[in-house]
C-alpha cells in the first residue's frame, strides 16, 4: 500500500513538472515569435530550444525554475542568427532579440527652381 502511494505521488510530481516545462516552452516560443515579428524577421524552425536550467528566487522569495531558451531567426532568408530569452516560471526575465529593421530614408525632395544636370 505504501509503495503504491509513493509511486502515485512521484508520478504526480513528474506529470506536474512535465506540464510546467511544456507551458514554459510554449510561452518561450510565443515570445520569440512576437519579438521576431516586431523586428520584421523570420523565426526559423518555428521553435525554441532549451539551453539551460537553473533555480532562482522570485520577487516574493519563493524558489522557481529558470529556463533559458535559444531561437534562430533570419533577416533575408539565407542568413541565420540567434536570439535568446529566459523565463522564471512563465515570467520573462530577459530577451535578446533582433533589432527592428530600419525604415528606408525617403529621398530628399527636389527644391523648386534648381536644375540638376544639363538639359540642353
Amino acid at each position: 500500500m505504501e509503495t503504491s502511494l509513493i509511486l502515485l505521488v512521484l508520478f504526480g510530481i513528474g506529470l506536474h513538472a512535465w506540464i510546467r516545462a511544456r507551458d514554459a516552452a510554449e510561452e518561450a516560443r510565443r515570445l520569440g515569435a512576437e519579438a521576431c515579428e516586431r523586428a520584421g524577421v523570420q523565426l526559423l524552425d518555428h521553435s525554441v530550444a532549451l539551453v539551460k536550467l537553473g533555480l532562482k528566487r522570485n520577487d516574493s522569495g519563493r524558489l522557481g525554475v529558470v529556463r533559458q531558451y535559444r531561437f534562430d531567426y533570419s533577416r533575408e532568408g539565407s542568413d541565420r542568427a540567434s536570439g535568446g530569452l529566459a523565463l522564471l516560471g512563465l515570467k520573462l526575465l530577459w530577451i535578446t532579440a533582433p533589432e527592428p529593421l530600419s525604415e528606408p530614408q525617403p529621398a530628399a525632395p527636389l527644391l523648386p527652381g534648381r536644375s540638376f544636370g544639363n538639359w540642353g
